[in-house]
């Protein structure tokens, strides 16, 4: 699968804007003996002027949280030989969704990693040059920053994933598939700095964001003959189409076969925001399992044998080896057009 890089495990500095206060002004009547006048009121008060979930200095405390446990949870794993559980827990009050699926993954197959592997792991990493995106009415955040060092710069999902227990990271996704990627258009935002959240059911060109996953799964189903026909071709597409057309490479085609099925993401949230040009971009759940199976007539007479990682959640020689991919994408749905995958992140959280 192709990968991006490891942005939950990176820390970051973050700056912060002034907050815009607002004030009424009154007017002073002339001081004179005159009848006094009638007083008319409105009946109505205006609304409220719309808010975040977060101001900035909030956001800046609550993304050093994160940075500081993030980096401890990674360090302490990268001790160990086999997962931590103790790690895993830390990380876990920091982390939550698609993202700490995948993070759990990595810490769960800690033993198959080589001791190079495990000491880059637990180095601190770092974000530059974040910029804050909180929308209106909206109980979540993002926040776009460049890696340290890099010129790989990602987009993060803040939500109160698990109520009353604070917040998480959810996702963080690269802004393309190469060094340097930028967005398609600038995030909108108002006077007071505020993002505008899309309706994860509103289409935008062909396409709504709850549609995107469908999209892109159809690619390992069926090689995008299906529901993939209605995304631009990318990096990421290609990606995709090149394991469809690759599954039954380096097994053994006489004995066993291959294939993709699409599968629920262990969690559902979409997150979609409106772009200067009207444009629309989601960040959205997506999952899948691959299937590895003895052919029928051979039941009796095979197993397969799990690899390295695949035995860390079940070793047991099987007729069938069923591996489950847990992912997150970030897709531009133009006002018109295809919509695109800019970027996309699967791991393997469970083989049976």
């Amino acid at each position: 699968m192709s990968t991006s890089p490891p942005y939950h495990r990176l820390a970051c500095a973050l700056a912060t804007t002034a907050a815009v206060a607002l004030a009424a002004g009154c007017g002073l009547g002339e001081d004179r003996d005159d009848p006094p006048s009638t007083v008319r009121t409105s009946s109505t008060t205006p609304a409220p002027a719309p808010k975040a979930a977060v101001t900035r200095d909030e956001a800046k405390d609550i993304l050093a949280r994160y940075v500081a446990t993030n980096n401890r949870a990674n360090a302490a794993q990268s001790r160990s030989t086999a997962l931590n559980p103790r790690a895993r827990a830390l990380l876990a009050t920091v982390e939550g969704g698609q993202l700490f699926e995948q993070s759990a993954a990595d810490y769960t197959t800690w033993r198959t990693r080589t001791a190079t592997e495990r000491k880059e792991y637990g180095t601190p990493f770092y974000y530059v040059k974040p910029v804050i995106y909180a929308p209106a009415g909206e109980r979540w955040f993002a926040i776009e920053a460049t890696v340290d060092r890099t010129d790989w710069r990602g987009l993060l999902i803040f939500d109160q994933a698990q109520q009353g227990k604070g917040w998480r990271n959810v996702f963080t996704v690269a802004l393309g598939d190469k060094k340097g990627a930028r967005l398609p258009a600038p995030i909108a935002t108002d006077r007071a700095g505020l993002a505008t959240a899309v309706n994860p059911t509103t289409r935008s060109g062909r396409l709504a964001p709850n549609q995107i996953a469908d999209a892109f799964e159809d690619f390992f189903v069926t090689g995008g003959t299906g529901a993939g026909q209605a995304l631009a071709r990318s990096a990421s597409t290609t990606a995709a189409l090149k394991v469809y057309k690759e599954r039954s490479k380096g097994t053994d085609t006489r004995a066993a076969t291959k294939y993709f099925k699409q599968s629920n993401a262990r969690h559902q949230q979409i997150y979609a925001l409106k772009l200067r040009d009207g444009s629309t971009l989601a960040i959205v759940p997506s999952a899948h399992d691959q299937h590895y199976e003895i052919k029928k007539e051979l039941i009796f007479q095979a197993k397969i044998i799990p690899n390295e990682r695949q035995a860390v959640f079940n070793p047991a020689k099987r007729i069938a080896v069923i591996d489950e991919f847990q992912g997150m994408l970030l897709a531009h749905l133009p006002t018109t057009g295809k919509p695109t995958i800019l970027s996309h992140e699967f791991r393997m959280v469970d083989s049976q």
